[in-house]
């Protein structure tokens, strides 16, 4: 019996390492991610034309290296916002916009 919780004490440290392991990659590699010009409303994409959005967000890739499904785009803090989806992971992937000449 005591070897039986022994085992399962040892299986919950491991689960629980690599989920604690899993979540920091994810975060660290979200931080790299934000630091990429148009994954984030602090660095967005600068674009001279609304019709070069469309080419932005079929060249966009998921951090998995998927491709990008466009959902449709929203207005954000004077920003586009293309919404998209990833066809591999199902990862939403939000990519931001400004257009100079439209900002007052």
């Amino acid at each position: 019996m005591d070897l039986l919780l022994l085992a399962l004490l040892v299986a919950l440290a491991v689960w629980t390492a690599r989920g604690v392991k899993r979540r920091w990659a994810k975060s660290r590699s979200a931080r790299a991610r934000a630091k990429t010009p148009g994954f984030s409303a602090d660095n967005p994409l600068v674009l001279r034309s609304g019709l070069r959005i469309d080419e932005a967000v079929a060249a966009a890739r998921c951090e998995c290296g998927g491709v990008v499904k466009p959902l449709g785009e929203t207005t954000r803090l004077g920003l586009r916002v293309a919404r998209g989806r990833c066809v591999e992971c199902d990862e939403d992937v939000d990519l931001y916009f400004v257009l100079p000449k439209y900002v007052n």
